[in-house]
């Protein structure tokens, strides 16, 4: 069991800048997204390929006097699951939920105003296990495959 950094991101409207910083370990660098013009932005989705999890955490600060939400959800056996919806926070925050096959997190901000920001210094998806693995027998060794 360890804490597991995000492997890549989605960010298809392109709202986010810098967004790799989110999960380079480096609690100096950050991903952010400012509100202007937007009250509401697209998430940032942080992947990574599937594991058996049951918590994140994500550490985070916002900017602005206005910012009244973040919802945070993971995918879990391919469907969105809603783990907190909420004021925002600063500092690290973990989120439990039952365990299952995971491989993405959305962070969501939303401000009643333009002139806000969130930016997210670091996030990590909980690996309960490893990968099953599977050994075949091929003549006098073992060839291991991970699935």
């Amino acid at each position: 069991m360890s804490w597991e950094s995000p492997t890549g991101y989605e960010d298809p409207d392109g709202a986010w800048v810098l967004e790799p910083y989110a999960y380079d370990d480096n609690e100096a660098t950050y991903a952010s997204a400012d509100s202007i013009p937007l009250c509401t932005w697209p998430p940032l989705i942080l992947t990574i390929s599937a594991i058996q999890c049951n918590r994140i955490r994500i550490l985070l600060t916002w900017g602005g006097l206005n910012m009244d939400t973040v919802q945070v959800a993971v995918r879990r056996d391919g469907s969105w699951v809603v783990l907190y919806s909420g004021a925002p926070w600063t500092g690290w925050q973990e989120f439990s939920f039952t365990q299952g096959s995971v491989d993405a997190m959305r962070i969501a901000p939303h401000a009643s105003d333009a002139l806000n920001s969130l930016c997210v210094f670091e996030a990590d998806f909980w690996m309960v296990a490893p990968p099953a693995v599977v050994g075949y027998y091929f003549g006098d060794g073992l060839v291991t495959i991970q699935t």
